[in-house]
């Protein structure tokens, strides 16, 4: 039997090559940060000139161009209460 469950991989060269697998949507980004949700859960990219390279959701695959800051998983419970928020103060 095939498992068809994919891997995650995060690899970031020299902080302005983010490489990404196992993406499952890209929620939003611009030039200072990139949500994505993953197979283990959401993740918040912050840096500087991020720029979307190529992505192919089918294959879950997505690379991220730009000076990388930082990487941090939220859980979901934090991100509802964010989009909470947005949708109470826009």
């Amino acid at each position: 039997m095939e498992n068809n469950k994919s891997n995650s991989l995060i690899k970031v060269e020299n902080r302005n090559n983010c490489i990404l697998e196992g993406v499952t949507k890209l929620d939003s980004f611009d030039d200072k940060e990139f949500l994505l949700e993953t197979i283990d859960g959401y993740l918040h990219i912050k840096g500087k000139n991020l720029s979307l390279g190529n992505m192919n959701m089918e294959e879950g695959k997505l690379t991220i161009q730009g000076t990388v800051d930082s990487l941090i998983y939220l859980n979901k419970v934090a991100n509802k209460e964010k989009n909470f928020f947005k949708k109470i103060f826009k």
